[in-house]
């Protein structure tokens, strides 16, 4: 964007943040009682009135649309951050299932370890065989 085209619009924009603003509210309410008061400015007042309107209405479009533009680039970017947090979370819920799969496969094991140990002390006490017993069961 050229250095014309970025003043433009950041005039556009002041100037829509200025005619947007209560104190431009009360101005114009005033404005408009001028000519009750002093009824010869009428004609004065109804032609600057007109100038204000022409020149205004375009200055307002382009002020709301380059805000429009800065809010939707704010959009883009905060949906950018969210998908990319989304895929990290998505990546981390992946390696936390496979890990606890590992975990499970792992536990399986020991208990089967601890089965075997279990019965071989059987048989080196003399004891007879039985039915294999799972760490924290009850014979």
């Amino acid at each position: 964007m050229s250095r014309i085209a970025r003043f433009n619009e950041w005039l556009a924009v002041k100037a829509t943040n200025v005619f947007g603003s209560m104190g431009m509210t009360y101005l114009f309410f005033g404005y408009g009682f001028v000519p009750a008061l002093v009824p010869s400015l009428m004609v004065t007042l109804l032609y600057w009135s007109n100038t204000i309107q022409l020149w205004s209405l375009p200055l307002l479009l382009v002020g709301t649309n380059a805000a429009a533009r800065g809010i939707n680039a704010l959009i883009r970017e905060t949906h950018d951050t969210v998908m990319k947090q989304l895929t990290t979370q998505q990546e981390m819920t992946a390696t936390q299932t496979e890990t606890l799969g590992l975990v499970r496969e792992e536990m399986q094991l020991l208990r089967e370890t601890h089965d075997a140990v279990v019965e071989e002390v059987r048989l080196l006490r003399g004891e007879p065989a039985t039915a294999p017993v799972r760490a924290g069961e009850s014979a």
